[in-house]
């Protein structure tokens, strides 16, 4: 067996084997292929792409150089950041002096009114004495200039407030919040008419009845920030951020901007933003000869703590400009890139002049199988491809591997199977040839000892070797046991031999469940008798019919009383009980012999099969018993279990379905 399992294999294995190998180098050089196309493809298609990124950056500087954003550097940022072109602006003069971001200090409008309200502020903030502040408030804001004015006014409605008389605070305070010095005042002025607002703001938000009030200041407040009046002048940087900043707040809380006569929030937040980005870049380039290190019209990375950030330095009009770029900024200048690989298979990764990542895919699992320069307007920044996860190659190569592969397969398959059905036709001709053999040596050896002991006795009375006529007679009756032996011996195998080749029939009829019980204790009653056995028959009252055949069943039953016989050694104890339950009638029989293990039990009723398999075993038998059992059982449609412990003996029941009861009724009806 195992050299005919060795052949088997190799002549499965070895074409197998074969046949994969040249798949994989099939595949393989399809694959290798099918990357040289892809790569020559997407090396043209990268061509086409640097070319639109040279132009799209061109739109850039052409942003920076429209005259019409070049009127004031408010202006010019609003524009520019509000497009999601740049996130921040930093502008210098002809003379290198910044104009955009000024800051309060630098724009003249940080005005100390401590001289004028030295007293006022005593009394408010230290002695809380908001009474009489208002009062000094309130006197100086008659007889003072426009900035002392609108401060008193504000100090007045703020301690006002304070006392809870609040009609009077607002009034105080609507007077600077919509002073029609806006128009024309400078950046003094304005802050104050800033923080006016926002004061009013805070003052009105949570009456319903100032809810009017409060709409037109927020609207007064955002359209002031980002604005430039009639005279030229804006809000420095510092103080606009501050009130952007608390606009965004209560637009949040309470409503969002109206897009039509504002900005969307988000673009509002957005502005907010570059805002604080541009006073940072501010405090790094306060004039513009900081910048000499960064080349003009190129973008370079600015060392800007805690931030990634690009910057373009244009020069445009008279005035010098530091456009910043944000990573988000730079995707959208490279944007065609996006645009072009999005649905291919390819990722791409730009880098600037030391390897900084900078858009496309941050990380990729492919190594890139190109490497191309931006151009001269991004020195040393370079774009990798590479190959999205996944076999890219057996993808774009799939309809051929695929055939490469089902063909493969199939033989493989075909191989398989052949190998199989050989494996199979194999054992089932050696376990055909040991079963025949297993067959013989138990056939031999069970009608060898009934033979042997026939002759024996025959051969003792014949020479006259007994005495007297009772001896004589002990001697045919052990004769005739032995004939029995050999009659049931021999009515097994044939029934065996009917099972094997389908030949058995079988009468079915309503049968009478106690007399197929009665007949099998009368069948094995004579070999029960002469051992030391004791045999007890219980059977139910009323028993319903069974449809089945009765001289088959007795020999099933017969079947199992006499191999409870044969593995009860001793003292036997064996019961047959037939009783209904459950719509069908069981036979029991149980026994107290050597009992079975679990293993046991499930090879029980396999042919041939014995728990002892040695030839000197106590127990007679074929191993045919059970399995004769299991076929008639199966043939009535009934089942058969076990139920057995080593050493506590075994109890074998069979069930067969009973005849339903109303069919029992319509019989006696129509007698």
């Amino acid at each position: 067996m195992r050299w005919v399992v060795l052949l088997l294999a190799v002549a499965v294995i070895l074409p197998t084997v074969g046949l994969l190998w040249f798949i994989s180098q099939v595949v393989s050089n399809e694959r290798l292929a099918v990357r040289q196309k892809l790569i020559t493809v997407y090396k043209e298609q990268l061509g086409k792409t640097l070319h639109q990124t040279d132009i799209r950056l061109s739109k850039y500087y052409e942003l920076l150089d429209d005259k019409e954003i070049q009127v004031h550097p408010y202006r010019n940022k609003f524009f520019a950041v509000g497009q999601n072109n740049f996130a921040g602006l930093v502008i210098y003069s002809t003379k290198g002096q910044r104009i955009y971001p000024l800051l309060s200090f630098e724009m003249g409008s940080s005005v100390d009114f401590s001289k004028d309200f030295k007293d006022a502020w005593q009394l408010e903030f230290v002695e809380h004495k908001f009474s009489q502040a208002a009062e000094i408030y309130g006197s100086k804001a008659m007889y003072g200039d426009d900035g002392v004015h609108l401060a008193g006014l504000i100090g007045k409605s703020r301690c006002l407030a304070k006392l809870e008389r609040l009609d009077e605070a607002i009034a105080e305070c609507k007077q600077v919040a919509f002073s029609p010095l806006e128009k024309t005042a400078g950046p003094n002025i304005l802050v104050l008419i800033g923080n006016a607002r926002l004061l009013l703001l805070n003052l009105t938000q949570d009456n319903a009845e100032y809810s009017v009030l409060f709409e037109q200041t927020f609207e007064k407040l955002a359209s002031m920030v980002y604005s430039v009046n009639d005279a030229g002048f804006a809000l420095p940087a510092d103080h606009n951020l501050f009130l952007a900043q608390a606009i965004a707040v209560i637009a949040r809380q309470r409503t969002a901007l109206d897009d039509e006569k504002y900005l969307k929030l988000s673009d509002f937040e957005r502005l907010v933003a570059a805002e604080e980005l541009s006073i940072r870049a501010s405090e790094s380039f306060p004039q513009a000869h900081t910048l000499e290190n960064v080349k003009e019209d190129k973008p370079q990375y600015l060392p800007l703590v805690g931030e990634t950030l690009y910057g373009i330095y244009h020069k445009t009009g008279g005035t010098s400009i530091l456009a910043l770029l944000s990573t988000e900024n730079l995707a959208s200048i490279f944007a065609n890139f996006e645009s072009g690989f999005r649905d291919s298979d390819v990722a791409y990764r730009v880098v600037d002049e030391s390897g900084r990542f900078v858009a496309g895919a941050d990380e990729v699992d492919d190594e890139p199988f190109v490497t191309a320069a931006i151009g001269e307007d991004f020195p040393g920044w370079k774009i990798e491809l590479s190959f999205k996860a996944g076999d890219v190659f057996e993808k774009a190569a799939s309809q051929q591997v695929t055939i490469y592969i089902w063909t493969g397969v199939l033989v493989i398959v075909l191989i398989l199977l052949a190998g199989g059905f050989a494996a199979q036709a194999v054992r089932k001709q050696i376990k055909l040839s040991r079963l025949k053999n297993d067959f013989i040596a138990t056939v031999s050896h069970e009608l060898k000892t009934p033979l042997a002991s026939i002759r024996l006795l025959v051969d003792t009375l014949l020479e006259g070797n007994y005495k007297g006529q009772q001896q004589a007679t002990e001697y045919f009756q052990l004769v005739s046991k032995e004939n029995e032996r050999l009659t049931r011996l021999v009515d097994n195998f044939l029934t065996f031999s009917r099972m094997e080749r389908n030949k058995q029939t079988f009468a079915m009829a309503w049968t009478c469940p106690a007399d197929i019980a009665r007949d099998a204790a009368e069948a094995i009653k004579t070999k029960f008798n002469a051992g030391r056995c004791d045999f007890k028959l219980q059977i139910a009252d009323n028993l319903p019919d069974v449809f089945a055949d009765h001289d088959i069943m007795v020999t099933a039953v017969v079947n199992l009383l006499d191999n409870s016989y044969k593995y009860s050694y001793d003292d036997k104890n064996i019961e047959l009980k037939v009783l209904s339950e459950n719509n069908s009638v069981c036979f029991s029989v149980k026994d107290n012999g050597i009992g079975m293990n679990r293993r046991q039990v499930r090879k029980i009723f396999d042919r041939f099969y014995q728990t002892d398999t040695s030839l000197s075993r106590r127990a007679e038998g074929t191993g045919l018993g059970l399995s004769i059992v299991k076929f008639i059982v199966d043939a009535h449609k009934g089942t058969i279990s076990v139920d057995s412990e080593p050493g506590k003996g075994t109890t074998f029941t069979i069930r067969l379905t009973a005849k339903p009861l109303e069919n029992t009724i319509d019989e006696e009806v129509e007698q």
